[in-house]
């Protein structure tokens, strides 16, 4: 919860802070990474990647038209449409890859079998073998949840485990116990989620 509820991405100059800067509340304590920073810190990029890669120069934009990628990627198909253009009509190999996304980076409450603007513009860059910046782009998909999906559930959970693993809150079990874990949270609490759909039964 404290993630969820202070999760800010920079994305313009303002107060002379850098553009590209996380910052969220994580064990008490006000946290802020660059977004390659928020990368390592997320586990998203190997030695020889870092190596072979400007983390600062990754492309943050969606530069090729989602109408185009999904026109590369399922030719002769229906003209796209990011509400309606189902996953079934990605070949076998993308269509498993976009379950991974739509369970995963791009997380969400939507229809998982619908291709979304992101999903489409991911999968043309795998499939192409194009490089972007997944760990702004899972910062956006955060902010998003967080910011606009108020009554949605949020799918952020291996990313906190992740952080908190990072800054060592996970490293010793007096530290791992001091984090209200979902299973701890008194009836009222996990009532309360479950209202404003932030959880959900299984």
């Amino acid at each position: 919860m404290e993630p969820c509820s202070t999760f800010h991405l920079q994305t313009v100059m303002m107060n002379y802070d850098d553009p590209g800067t996380v910052q969220f509340c994580l064990g008490g304590l006000v946290r802020q990474l660059s977004v390659p920073e928020f990368g390592k810190a997320l586990g998203l990029y190997m030695g020889e990647f870092k190596e072979e890669n400007d983390l600062h120069a990754l492309n943050r934009h969606i530069h090729h038209f989602p109408s185009r990628s999904w026109d590369t990627l399922v030719p002769g198909g229906a003209t796209y449409n990011p509400s309606r253009s189902k996953a079934s009509a990605l070949p076998p190999s993308l269509r498993y890859l976009h379950t991974i996304l739509a369970h995963t980076s791009t997380g969400r409450r939507e229809s998982t079998g619908i291709a979304n603007t992101h999903d489409a513009y991911f999968l043309w860059c795998m499939s192409h073998g194009r490089i972007i910046d997944l760990a702004y782009f899972i910062a956006l998909a955060i902010q998003h949840q967080t910011k606009r999906h108020k009554k949605g559930v949020i799918s952020i959970g291996p990313y906190v485990t992740q952080l908190a693993r990072h800054f060592g809150l996970l490293s010793t079990t007096a530290q791992a116990s001091s984090l209200t874990l979902i299973g701890q949270m008194p009836p009222q609490g996990i009532s309360s989620m479950l209202s404003i759909r932030m959880i959900e039964k299984r």
